[in-house]
């Protein structure tokens, strides 16, 4: 993504145009992104975003930050990915040492954040064509290294002689389909697997995550 550093002039201080622009910019971010997931990237035009700013309909001034409603698409979605990968990064850095806990609080990560980024998905999902050549690429950020990460410790585990798995990649992509579909079908169509609360659905899954990784019959 490129550069939104602010430009600071001669005297020391942030230049007032530099700092209404890149206002701007994040505002028509804020806006595409929430449009497109609720009315459709087709259906929504440029004036659409641009009024939703607070900006004249027929100002152009989207073309002045991009150079076409797709460049903000995808900016808007890179964007959207790169804080998903910096709450990531902190989830990594302040992981408890306890199995159980680190489990449990990996779990309640990956469906906050499906439920934080509904936007991000309702447009994954459905703007498949806009994102031509770019999904695949979005897809491997939003769900890579939790499943290579879930992979690693299950295989980890099974070395270890407590988890009984013969394959801990596929177990761990069984694992971890689970536990996203369940904010997934959320998202999509307001409902729950089963009709199941959602503190239920987490208990239950955190129930049989340790199992398989203690090698016993969950409860």
């Amino acid at each position: 993504m490129s550069d939104h550093s602010l430009t600071v002039a001669k005297s020391g201080t942030v230049s007032p145009v530099t700092c209404a622009d890149a206002n701007t910019r994040e505002r028509l971010l804020d806006a595409a992104i929430a449009l497109f997931a609720s009315q459709g990237y087709a259906s929504t035009t440029v004036a659409d975003i641009q009024q939703a700013c607070g900006l004249s309909p027929g100002s152009g001034a989207l073309y002045k930050h991009f150079e076409s409603k797709n460049a903000l698409l995808r900016e808007a979605m890179t964007r959207q990915v790169t804080r998903m990968y910096a709450s990531q990064d902190e989830h990594y850095r302040t992981r408890p040492a306890d199995p159980h806990e680190a489990l449990r609080r990996g779990a309640a990560r990956i469906v906050d954040t499906i439920q934080d980024n509904g936007d991000l998905l309702r447009v994954m999902f459905r703007e498949q064509e806009a994102l031509e050549g770019f999904l695949s690429e979005l897809w491997s950020a939003v769900t890579l290294n939790a499943y290579e990460s879930m992979g690693s410790a299950l295989e980890a585990s099974k070395t270890a002689g407590s988890a009984q798995v013969e394959d801990p990649e596929a177990t761990a992509a069984v694992l971890l389909a689970g536990l996203a579909y369940f904010p997934i079908v959320q998202l999509l169509i307001r409902r729950t697997p089963g009709n199941v609360e959602t503190d239920r659905f987490r208990e239950a899954w955190i129930r049989l995550a340790q199992s398989v990784f203690g090698g016993t019959v969950p409860t």
